[in-house]
């Protein structure tokens, strides 16, 4: 009997265009799932995807991970990313469409834990309410706290945007991560923004800011704050936040306490940026 997956991601693929003119897939679905099958965790996606060659080299490669279900969009996500200044910066070439999907389709993989990782708002709240019987449920921010407007670079946006049945069914779960320049619409320590994520969601979900190389900071209701130490190495980061959550919810799923399965994602994406490097 093959065993359930550890971990389902739910999210859009990317593609990335850089400065030199190459592109390569990205997107949080892509970079969480590679770093859970590195760990040797077993891993299910449904994506988002168009028929670009590049899209379709994503979606054979989380194939190759586990079970894969794919919607299919007229025109895969694609960003510009520019990362030769102090703060990488984005900028929206084509939108994507909308991940419709259903609770059935998430229920049939019968993972232990669940991933939503939107990148440009493409999971909306019937699909946040699909998760609802997954044992675990973790959500990466990013994809709903972003200004999209294609030929504009992607800005932040505040927690309040968030509409109100959104912000509601996110706040049934049990964990949610953003990086700190996701809430830079909110403040800009860590602390403050930890303090804005606990007024939007309540006191129902465990939250983490991650701050890159600096480590992460961590609020589980009744227990007092903890930082999450950062493991600074040389090699590219990109996907490294997505890497974190994958990470943590595969922990989770597991059973690991989490202020044990945020230090223990943070030590394992620092091992797997060393050993890609």
């Amino acid at each position: 009997m093959i065993a359930a997956p550890d971990l389902l991601v739910v999210g859009g693929l990317s593609i990335d265009r850089f400065p030199d003119g190459t592109t390569a897939p990205g997107g949080s679905v892509l970079h969480a799932a590679r770093a859970v099958a590195a760990a040797g965790g077993r891993v299910a996606t449904i994506a988002l995807a168009g028929a670009e060659p590049d899209a379709q080299e994503a979606i054979t490669e989380l194939a190759r991970f586990g079970p894969s279900g794919v919607h299919h969009a007229a025109a895969t996500i694609r960003f510009a990313i520019d990362e030769r200044g102090s703060r990488r910066s984005l900028t929206l070439e084509v939108a994507g469409g909308t991940l419709l999907v259903e609770a059935d389709e998430i229920e049939r993989v019968r993972a232990s834990a669940v991933l939503l990782a939107p990148i440009a708002a493409e999971i909306d709240v019937e699909g946040v309410r699909a998760a609802g019987r997954t044992r675990v449920r973790v959500a990466a921010l990013q994809g709903w706290l972003r200004r999209l407007v294609p030929g504009e670079v992607v800005a932040p946006l505040t927690l309040a945007t968030i509409r109100p049945d959104l912000a509601s069914a996110l706040a049934g779960f049990d964990l949610l991560v953003a990086s700190s320049d996701d809430l830079l619409a909110e403040a800009t320590s860590p602390e403050a923004q930890l303090d804005a994520l606990r007024r939007r969601f309540g006191a129902g979900p465990t939250l983490i800011v991650t701050d890159g190389a600096r480590g992460a900071h961590f609020d589980q209701p009744g227990v007092d704050r903890v930082r999450i130490p950062g493991h600074p190495v040389a090699g590219s980061t990109v996907g490294a936040g997505d890497a974190f959550a994958g990470l943590v919810a595969m922990e989770l799923g597991r059973g690991v306490d989490p202020p044990t399965a945020a230090t223990q994602a943070a030590a394992l994406v620092a091992e797997l940026i060393a050993g890609s490097a």
